[in-house]
């Protein structure tokens, strides 16, 4: 094998492995608040402990590196967001689409939460922050967005909404479309009011979704 092809088969291998660790690390990051072990991580993503330490040198190191690549999956939003003719229709796209990223990967608030403690000044949105200013402004500014919230207030809502990872899945988006509904509500200006979308979760129903999260408990 030549030094060309010999390094380009090096480079394949690292990116695989990488790859699989991440995915490793976010399958369970989707379900337990507890970080794995190195060894533990090692055999979820069939990746022998040596080269794991080799491409992360500890799990700090992996929630980074998983956290980065899981928050540029918001540059879906923004170009979503983007593309809307009205304010209100921006505002409409930026909070069903941190829903739609959310339940894709359910793994973020806890990495989210993670971040926090391990870079304190980092911030979520502070890529992003000055645009959704901006369209919180413009649906202001045409009066379809109520004037005293602003964009942390729409995009924490939308992050409690899609948090929600452990419904039924026959009913989940049911309940998260009707959940966005109402905050939609909450967030428009005026007397305007649309017809929330689902029906009403009945008492049954709700027993139904507590069930199923005994059923299918979260660490």
């Amino acid at each position: 094998m030549s030094a060309t092809a010999r390094t380009r088969a090096e480079r394949v291998e690292v990116r695989r492995s990488r790859e699989a660790i991440l995915a490793a690390a976010e399958a369970h990051y989707a379900v337990h608040d507890a970080d794995p072990t190195m060894v533990e991580l090692a055999q979820r993503s069939g990746i022998g402990i040596a080269t794991l330490y080799r491409r992360y040198p500890g799990i700090d190191e992996v929630v980074r590196a998983l956290h980065a690549r899981l928050i540029a999956e918001f540059g879906r939003v923004e170009e979503r967001v983007a593309a809307q003719r009205t304010g209100w229709d921006a505002v409409v796209a930026l909070v069903t689409g941190i829903v739609d990223v959310l339940q894709e990967h359910p793994a973020i608030p806890r990495l989210n939460r993670k971040m926090v403690a391990l870079d304190d000044d980092r911030q979520l949105s502070a890529g992003w922050a000055e645009r959704l200013d901006a369209v919180v402004r413009a649906a202001q500014a045409e009066g379809t967005l109520r004037p005293d919230v602003n964009a942390n207030d729409v995009t924490f809502a939308a992050f409690r909404i899609g948090g929600y990872s452990n419904l039924p899945p026959d009913e989940a988006d049911r309940i998260l479309g009707r959940q966005i509904g109402i905050v939609l509500d909450g967030l428009r200006s005026g007397d305007g009011r649309h017809p929330l979308p689902g029906g009403p979760i009945g008492r049954d129903e709700l027993h139904d979704v507590f069930r199923h999260e005994v059923e299918h408990p979260v660490d």
